[in-house]
């Protein structure tokens, strides 16, 4: 499988997108109908429809993106891990995009040791007295 999405995928996210923005316009068309003071024109159908319009409307997105495999439909690991290729390849891009803008110089900062005079032990630059011996560095 190649590391694109097939269309049919996309179709099927976009498609659930759009049937759980539907289900919430669905769910909270009935409160604006209450706060507008119209409180006969409640209709205890319309946001139950909204309700299952977004919850179906994301598990059909959940299969676009991750295909029936990668969502946990079929329990078919080698599928799955074709099914969720381009996905994962997607959020690696995505971590290693997040990851260039860290700055990396500063992890390699210089340390410096102090060498004890009387036991010959490395001591931290800060440090007072010996770890090792306990003289006055």
């Amino acid at each position: 499988m190649s590391d694109e999405f097939p269309r049919s995928r996309k179709m099927l996210y976009y498609f659930g997108m759009i049937l759980s923005i539907i289900g919430i316009i669905l769910f909270l068309s009935n409160f604006v109908a209450i706060f507008t003071g119209n409180i006969f024109n409640f209709n205890p159908i319309v946001p139950l429809v909204g309700f299952f319009m977004i919850a179906i409307g994301q598990i059909i997105r959940i299969i676009g993106a991750k295909g029936i495999a990668g969502s946990g439909i079929i329990l078919d690991p080698e599928k799955a891990r074709e099914d969720v290729k381009p996905y994962s390849k997607a959020m690696g891009g995505v971590i290693d995009d997040v990851m260039s803008n860290f700055d990396t110089k500063s992890a390699n900062k210089e340390i410096i040791k102090i060498k004890c005079r009387n036991c010959g032990t490395l001591n931290d630059e800060d440090s007072t007295y010996c770890k090792s011996c306990g003289e006055k560095l």
